[in-house]
């Protein structure tokens, strides 16, 4: 990319009209061209340390160019494929909520341990305490149970043990626990579901672990109702699918 487009794409962030959506492709061809060089040029080229989520929060350009320099030719063009798909910083998605299919607008979130995430803002709001990003509906109905998505990570222990130990604790807790086991959907994870009973206000626990791939793991815990599992459970299952690791 040379000077002026940089210099041109640079007033039109900053202006913030609607020329950056006409310029993606021309974009995105560019760097996919760049991809392509061999490793000695690819050295001769001048990177920027941009933060990652300041791109997906401002929709820098700059910074998606700095980031899929920086990946080597190999992969290069898988890398400008995920970032293509995480370059939107809001989208509409459609979910099957109770049998109805419903529209959602959802936004780009940051987790505080090296993750991104899709929120609906309307709905949901997203807060750290103690170390954990704690996601509970706007509208909380008086006397029902509480409902809420909790999203932390454990380092130097792998989801297996993390499981494993959980597990233990619930059975001691909960008259159903089923037994841990592997799920694709809705994220590669080890899965855990526990609940008091089957009335519409018994209490409902669901786990997923998360290999953080680093010897770690990322701990998704979803507290609900019984009567909200098809509600909350499946809107909280939504933005797990999206949920994606950010090193």
């Amino acid at each position: 990319m040379n000077n002026l487009e940089d210099n041109k794409i640079n007033e039109i962030l900053l202006m913030g009209t609607d020329e950056v959506t006409e310029l993606k492709e021309q974009v995105w061809s560019n760097i996919e061209s760049k991809l392509n060089m061999d490793e000695d040029e690819l050295v001769n080229i001048k990177t920027k340390k941009n933060n990652l989520f300041t791109f997906f929060k401002y929709g820098s350009l700059a910074a998606a160019i700095s980031i899929v320099i920086m990946a080597n030719t190999e992969y290069g063009h898988a890398t400008a494929n995920k970032i293509r798909q995480l370059f939107e910083p809001n989208k509409i998605v459609s979910e099957e909520i109770e049998g109805m299919n419903e529209k959602s607008n959802v936004l780009l979130k940051e987790g505080s341990s090296q993750y991104i995430i899709y929120i609906d803002e309307e709905r949901y709001t997203m807060q750290n305490l103690n170390g954990k990003d704690i996601i509970t509906p706007k509208v909380k109905a008086e006397g029902y149970p509480n409902v809420s998505m909790e999203i932390y990570q454990v380092k130097n222990k792998r989801p297996e043990i993390v499981a494993s130990e959980i597990e233990k604790s619930l059975k001691g807790k909960y008259t159903k626990v089923n037994n841990m086991e592997k799920v694709k959907n809705p994220i590669d994870s080890i899965f855990i579901y526990a609940n008091s009973g089957s009335n519409w206000n018994d209490v409902v626990e669901k786990y997923y672990f998360i290999d953080n791939t680093k010897g770690g793991t990322f701990i998704v815990k979803q507290q609900l109702f019984f009567e909200a599992s098809e509600g909350h459970g499946v809107r909280f299952d939504n933005m797990i699918k999206e949920f994606k690791i950010v090193n």
